[in-house]
C-alpha cells in the first residue's frame, strides 16, 4: 500500500487481510513519521536522503538506463547535476528524465546545472511539483501557513528553531490551545511537519528537542509557488536591520530586509505620533519584500532616531511585531523615544558589541514576548506605580547588565520563563527574591564573587540553571539539589564553584540528565550513580 495519509485507510481495509500465520506481509510507505509508528508490528524503516554515491547511481539509470555514465565527457558535470538534487530521490528521477531525452553536450548539461530550478516550467518539473504539492494539499489548515513562511528563509539555510516560531507566533500563524503557550504550540506544529518530513530537522539540543531545521529546495520552491498563487503574507510584521548596511550603503538597502538587490524607491506615510500622519517618507524595498507584501503601498510607519551623535533614523511598520537589529557600531536610543508607539511588538532582539542604553518605554510595550539582548546594553530600572503595565505575555529577559530584582519588578513579569542575570560588580541585585517567578524555566547567573546562596532563593520550577564566576563554595550546591526538585540542565561555567573538591549528597538532583562543569578548580569529585540517578550526558573541561 503506497502513500498512506491515515489510519482509517489501513482500518477499512485490513478487515480483508486477516493475519492466517502463513508468513505473509503487507508493505506500506507513507510521508507521515508517526503513522508508521501505529501501523507497523516493527519498527519502520527510514528513508533517507541519498548520499552522493547512491544518487549518483539512480541518476544515471534515469539519465542512461544503465548504472554508469557511457559518456566520460559528462561524468564530471553529471556528478555536480546529482550533488544539486541533494540526495531527494524524486529530484533525482525528474532531472534525470529531463537529460535523458535532450542533447548529451557538455554545454547544455552544464547549463542544467547552473539553473536546476529554473525548469520549474517544464514537463518534469510539472509532475516533480505536481507529486510533491500532495503533501501540502493535505496538510491541516492550521499548519499550511506555516508551511508556505519557509518560503522567507534562503536556500539551503539552516535556520533555529526558537527563531522560527517567534517569526510563526509574530506572523499571527498559531492557534491559541487551553494551558499551552503560543511557543509551545509551535513546538507542536514544527514536530507536525517534521513527521511529514516537509521540514528537515538538522540539529538536536541535549535535552533532545530540534535545535535546527531546514526545507528542501524542491519543497521550498513549492512553497513560493503556492504563496504566490495565494498571496500569502500581505501585510509586513518582520523587520530585519542591519546598522553597518544603514549607515555605509543606506542608499542601496531595502529597509525590511536590509538586502541589496535590485531595490526600488516606494513612499510610505509617516507617523511621528499616535495620532497624526505627516508627509511621505521615502524608501527603498526590494523585488523580494513587494512581491511578498503586496499591500505595501498602504504601509504607514514610525520614526525612531536611534544614534546620539549621528544623523540615523529608523522607520518601523506601524504593524512591526518582530524586530532584529544587528550592529557592530555605536547605536543609542534618543529619549524620549517613539519606539512604545510599536505597540504590536512581540520579540525584539539586539546584537550589539558597544554599551547601549534603551528607552524606559520599553516597560511599556504590552505585547512585548522576548526581549533577546546580546553585548552592551542597559535596561533602565522599571519605573513601578498603580498605572504600571502588567506585562503578561514576556517570558524571555535574556542578558541583562546590572538588572536588580526587586519584588515590584518582578512582579511586573508573572509568566517569565528565561532569564539572564550579569553583575560584573559584586552586587546580588535582588537575587533573593527570583523564587516569585513561579514560572521560570531558565536562569541564567554571570555574577562576580556572589560568594554565597545563603540570601539566593531560586523557583522550583527551574529546568535548566547556568552559573558563572560565582566562586561559591562547592559544600553550597547540596542548595541546588535538594530545592530544586525540576532540575535538568546544570551549566557550571568559568569558577562558578569554588574548592577543590566536591562531595554530592544522596537522594539529591533527582531528575538531573546533563551536568557541564567547565574551568572551575575542582580537584577531587566524589560521585556515584546513587548521587545523579538520570544524568545522560556529562561534560568535564
Amino acid at each position: 500500500m503506497d502513500d498512506v495519509w491515515s489510519i482509517n485507510a489501513w482500518d477499512d481495509l485490513k478487515l480483508f487481510f486477516p493475519n492466517n500465520r502463513n508468513g505473509s506481509r503487507i508493505l506500506v510507505t507513507t510521508r507521515i513519521s508517526n503513522l508508521a509508528i501505529s501501523l507497523g508490528s516493527h519498527g519502520p524503516y527510514v528513508m533517507n536522503f541519498l548520499d552522493e554515491d547512491k544518487s549518483w547511481n539512480l541518476f544515471c539509470q534515469e539519465a542512461f538506463g544503465q548504472e554508469d555514465c557511457p559518456y566520460p565527457e559528462l561524468v564530471e558535470i553529471g556528478k555536480t547535476i546529482a550533488k544539486k538534487c541533494n540526495g531527494l530521490p524524486l529530484a533525482i528521477v525528474v532531472i534525470g528524465g529531463l537529460l535523458a531525452n535532450s542533447n548529451r553536450t557538455p554545454e547544455y548539461w552544464e547549463s542544467v546545472a547552473k539553473n536546476i530550478n529554473s525548469f520549474s516550467n517544464l514537463e518534469y518539473s510539472e509532475r516533480c511539483l505536481k507529486i510533491l504539492s500532495l503533501s501540502y494539499d493535505n496538510l491541516p489548515i492550521h499548519l499550511k501557513p506555516c508551511f508556505l513562511y519557509m518560503r522567507v528563509f534562503p536556500e539551503d539555510d539552516e535556520i533555529k528553531v526558537s527563531k522560527l516560531i517567534k517569526l510563526w507566533v509574530a506572523e499571527g500563524f498559531l492557534k491559541p490551545i487551553r494551558a499551552k503557550t503560543l511557543e509551545e504550540v509551535g513546538e507542536e506544529y514544527l514536530r507536525n511537519l517534521v513527521d511529514r518530513n516537509l521540514i528537515l530537522a538538522r540539529k538536536w539540543t541535549r535535552r533532545g528537542r530540534t535545535k535546527t531545521c531546514s526545507i528542501h529546495d524542491l519543497l521550498r520552491d513549492l512553497c513560493l509557488r503556492q504563496s504566490h498563487k495565494e498571496y500569502f503574507i500581505c501585510v509586513p510584521k518582520v523587520q530585519r536591520i542591519d546598522l553597518r548596511n544603514v549607515f555605509f550603503w543606506n542608499n542601496n538597502m531595502c529597509f525590511l530586509c536590509s538586502s541589496f538587490p535590485k531595490v526600488q524607491r516606494m513612499d510610505f506615510p509617516e507617523v511621528q505620533v499616535a495620532s497624526q500622519s505627516t508627509s511621505l517618507a521615502s524608501l527603498l524595498v526590494c523585488d523580494d519584500c513587494r512581491i511578498m507584501y503586496p499591500n505595501l503601498i498602504r504601509l504607514r510607519l514610525l520614526r525612531v532616531k536611534a544614534y546620539e551623535d549621528v544623523d540615523i533614523e529608523f522607520l518601523h511598520p506601524t504593524k512591526l511585531r518582530y524586530l532584529n537589529i544587528n550592529n557592530e557600531m555605536w547605536l543609542n536610543f534618543e529619549s524620549p523615544s517613539t519606539i512604545s508607539l510599536l505597540w504590536n511588538l512581540q520579540t525584539l532582539t539586539l546584537r550589539l558589541p558597544y554599551r547601549v542604553v534603551l528607552p524606559s518605554e520599553i516597560w511599556e510595550m504590552p505585547q512585548l514576548r522576548h526581549l533577546i539582548l546580546s553585548g552592551l546594553v542597559d535596561l533602565p530600572h522599571p519605573i513601578v506605580t498603580q498605572d504600571s503595565i502588567i506585562m503578561e505575555n514576556l517570558q524571555t529577559l535574556a542578558d541583562l547588565r546590572n538588572f536588580r530584582c526587586t519584588v515590584d519588578v518582578l512582579d511586573r513579569f508573572p509568566n517569565l520563563k528565561k532569564l539572564g542575570i550579569f553583575h560584573l560588580e559584586r552586587d546580588s541585585g535582588g537575587l533573593d527574591n527570583l523564587a516569585r517567578l513561579h514560572k521560570l524555566e531558565s536562569l541564567t547567573i554571570v555574577e562576580k564573587d556572589l560568594l554565597s546562596l545563603a540570601n539566593v532563593t531560586f523557583p522550583t520550577s527551574l529546568k535548566k540553571l547556568t552559573l558563572s564566576i560565582c566562586s561559591i563554595p562547592w559544600e553550597e550546591m547540596t542548595v541546588f539539589g535538594s530545592s530544586l526538585p525540576n532540575l535538568e540542565v546544570l551549566r557550571v561555567y568559568h569558577n562558578a564553584f569554588n574548592g577543590h573538591e566536591w562531595s554530592p549528597t544522596e537522594g539529591q538532583f533527582p531528575r538531573l540528565k546533563i551536568l557541564i562543569i567547565w574551568r572551575n578548580n575542582l580537584v577531587r569529585w566524589r560521585a556515584q550513580s546513587i548521587h545523579f540517578p538520570n544524568l545522560e550526558r556529562l561534560v568535564l573541561d
